[in-house]
């Protein structure tokens, strides 16, 4: 299935997007912006969320690609992607990152829907992935156009339908791009009807073969032996078809994960981060992409809030008490000018520093992870 590469004329950039009560990231630079991308129909205009890391260029780019809810309301929540763990991964290791809000979805859901496919009986998934291809090369058009952006070390990254259209973006060869990565991805599943067991599976797999053949763009895929709607036996195929039909493929296939391994991308950021951090070092990314944990030292026992400095005694007393009932893994980080975060869940320490960092001007730093005080201005 060959997919024309947009013109460059469709990299114009309108301004806008972002609703009046949205906060944007701020320690991760966010901007909100609307691309002109051509679809069938005619001209849409997508939303696309850039994340910017701090220092000069220029930097490597990510395009990220998002999955495919079930419904048109589900679709519309929220009213743009902004895959804010994975951004913040990539930001710490110094990419800019581009987030697509691909038409069908957020704010343009309930209107056409480019990526349906068709009944189960009656799959075209090769028409169903032209429409986001187009979206995905537009975003990396703009992105490769960024003054601050490194034209030659770029990377895309999907999950689910956002993974099998990085699969068939990545067959494309897109100029500047080094490596693809597919988590879960494909199309079809369903694992209320249907469990582990995608719609019109003979098709998809003579599709990856295509893609194979056409691709000379390493990949990786990552995937878990209880994905409810890619079950093991099919994703092993793809990616023996993929392989075999010339590709240079990275297949992993990772241990159950909760009740659905195809959550996780969004759920367990704490197991695929490690497994990218090797993997994008192997090409040359090296920049460490977790905050690291300092040492407690003794400074103050965990449940002191009274020696909690800087913060003011309503936040010592409410803010860290919410921290403090949070489970493992959690963190709770400050800052010299009164602010604070605190998360818990993947890259808890990572996203605490983020949050407290969205409001403050200052530096933050780690007080708490897990149980221990692990401020490095404390001391015993």
């Amino acid at each position: 299935m060959k997919l024309p590469i947009l013109p460059a004329l469709l990299a114009l950039v309108l301004a806008g997007g972002v609703r009046a009560d949205e906060t944007l990231a701020r320690d991760l630079g966010e901007e909100v912006l609307q691309l002109p991308v051509r679809l069938p129909g005619g001209i849409h205009a997508m939303t696309i969320t850039v994340y910017h890391p701090s220092g000069p260029g220029p930097h490597p780019l990510a395009v990220l690609s998002h999955g495919r809810a079930t419904t048109p309301a589900e679709r519309a929540r929220p009213s743009r992607v902004r895959m804010l763990d994975a951004a913040r991964y990539f930001v710490r290791k110094g990419f800019v990152v581009i987030v697509p809000t691909r038409q069908g979805y957020g704010a343009s859901a309930g209107g056409a829907d480019p990526e349906d496919s068709g009944p189960c009986r009656d799959k075209d998934y090769a028409d169903s992935l032209r429409p986001a291809v187009s979206e995905i090369l537009a975003a990396l058009d703009y992105g490769r156009r960024l003054d601050e952006v490194d034209s030659q070390r770029m990377l895309l990254l999907g999950q689910s339908v956002g993974g099998i259209s990085t699969v068939a973006a990545a067959a494309e060869n897109p100029p500047g791009v080094m490596a693809a990565i597919n988590f879960a991805g494909g199309a079809g599943g369903d694992p209320a009807s249907h469990p582990g067991i995608p719609c019109a599976e003979p098709q998809l797999r003579r599709l990856f073969a295509e893609f194979g053949a056409q691709s000379r763009t390493p990949m990786l895929w990552v995937y878990t032996r209880n994905d409810r709607f890619f079950g093991p036996e099919y994703t092993q195929e793809w990616a023996r078809a993929y392989r075999e039909a010339g590709a240079r493929l990275d297949y992993r296939l990772l241990p159950a994960f909760g009740d659905n391994g195809h959550l996780l991308f969004a759920d367990g950021p704490d197991i695929w981060m490690p497994l990218l951090e090797a993997y994008l070092g192997s090409l040359g990314f090296r920049q460490p992409d977790i905050p690291p944990r300092p040492a407690p030292n003794g400074f103050a026992a965990l449940n002191d809030s009274e020696r909690i400095p800087y913060l003011k005694p309503e936040d010592r007393r409410d803010a860290y008490a919410r921290f403090l009932s949070s489970p493992f893994p959690r963190a709770f980080a400050i800052s010299p000018d009164g602010h604070w975060g605190y998360a818990h869940g993947g890259d808890a320490a990572g996203r605490a520093l983020g949050f407290c960092q969205n409001h403050s001007p200052s530096p933050c730093s780690l007080y708490a992870v897990d149980q221990d005080v692990v401020w490095p201005g404390g001391q015993p």
